[in-house]
């Protein structure tokens, strides 16, 4: 997997995903809490619940410490950044979808594809953003209600109290599910690699560890950026972007990882043996065609040996790819 990821340059591909990524970070967060300020009209305590998520997504950068991000000033400004972000959100995560799925396709080392139309490519893109969008807001989501609401949960399915932990517990396990169909959903739906979902599921596991890892030592990195003196100047900016980036790895190594599992080079093995078989049935049936010696006025005539073994061959080519096509998930 690392050879792999050292030979497509997965650092590089993490890096041109990073900046469209930083560009849609703020308005998604700007129209999340829009929503949110919308949904918290119906449901008290909504508002909180989003805060409490995002600095768990997010810890060290959104909080109330000094130097991150106040939750407030975006509830503030809601009501306003609310157009404003769906707009930002359009325009950065197309473009942030676009280079993720370039990055994807060098990882699985896919063919490139032949690109729609402007309309219908967008249309495809905003299918995908919105996809992918609901995907990462019900990770959050979740996570947030479960552990804002946990004592009325309990109290709701007449639990007691005492198994609140048990209950955070399960808001991590939800999570961790959650950030694994985030993974999964970005390699099916962008790269949609000739591979096993068996194998995508793997990367996908790896994503949501080294996503939960990233998270748990956020503090760490945040400690080592805020020594710098580069920190003094861009603040909380350059925090974020670090942070981003270190994301984008970890979506890269995942999909290195589903990318060279054993289940996927099977895969691409077989691929590989049915077209080697299907171009020498090809071979075969060309090389007797050239054999064909016509006799007087009677047309052409031709070895029923030889018929035989071209008729073969195109069999077992026409088999190969008739295979080769329904192994393709």
């Amino acid at each position: 997997m690392v050879d792999h990821y050292g030979t497509v340059r997965g650092s590089l591909q993490a890096g041109a995903v990073t900046y469209f990524a930083f560009l849609s970070f703020f308005p998604v967060l700007a129209l999340g809490f829009f929503v949110v300020g919308q949904v918290s009209k119906l449901f008290d305590g909504a508002d909180d619940a989003l805060a409490e998520a995002l600095e768990q997504l997010l810890p060290g950068i959104v909080g109330d410490d000094p130097g991150e991000m106040s939750v407030e000033t975006f509830q503030s400004a809601a009501a306003v950044a609310g157009i404003i972000g769906l707009v930002g959100v359009v325009y950065a995560g197309l473009g942030w979808l676009s280079a993720m799925r370039e990055a994807l396709v060098v990882v699985f080392e896919l063919p490139q594809r032949e690109q729609p139309n402007f309309v219908l490519g967008k249309l495809r893109d905003l299918v995908s953003l919105a996809v992918i969008g609901t995907t990462l807001v019900l990770s959050v989501a979740v996570t947030g209600f479960v552990s804002g609401f946990a004592g009325d949960l309990l109290a709701w399915i007449g639990l007691d109290q005492e198994l609140a932990p048990l209950l955070e517990l399960m808001t991590y396990v939800l999570g961790f599910g959650a950030n694994m169909l985030l993974f999964f959903t970005l390699f099916k739906l962008l790269a949609q690699p000739h591979a096993p979902n068996r194998a995508l599921w793997g990367g996908a596991l790896l994503g949501a560890v080294g996503f939960e890892v990233l998270k748990r030592i956020s503090f760490l990195l945040l400690a080592a950026t805020q020594e710098s003196e580069a920190f003094q100047v861009f603040g909380i900016a350059l925090i974020l972007l670090v942070w981003i980036n270190y994301f984008s790895r970890v979506v890269m190594y995942a999909a290195a990882w589903a990318h060279t599992a054993p289940e996927a080079r099977a895969v691409r093995d077989r691929e590989a043996l049915d077209a080697d078989r299907s171009d020498l049935a090809m071979k075969e049936l060309a090389h007797v065609q050239l054999r064909e010696t016509p006799e007087g006025g009677h047309g052409s005539r031709v070895d029923p040996k030889v018929a035989f073994a071209a008729g073969g061959a195109s069999m077992l080519g026409l088999v190969a790819l008739v295979r080769r096509r329904k192994e393709k998930p």
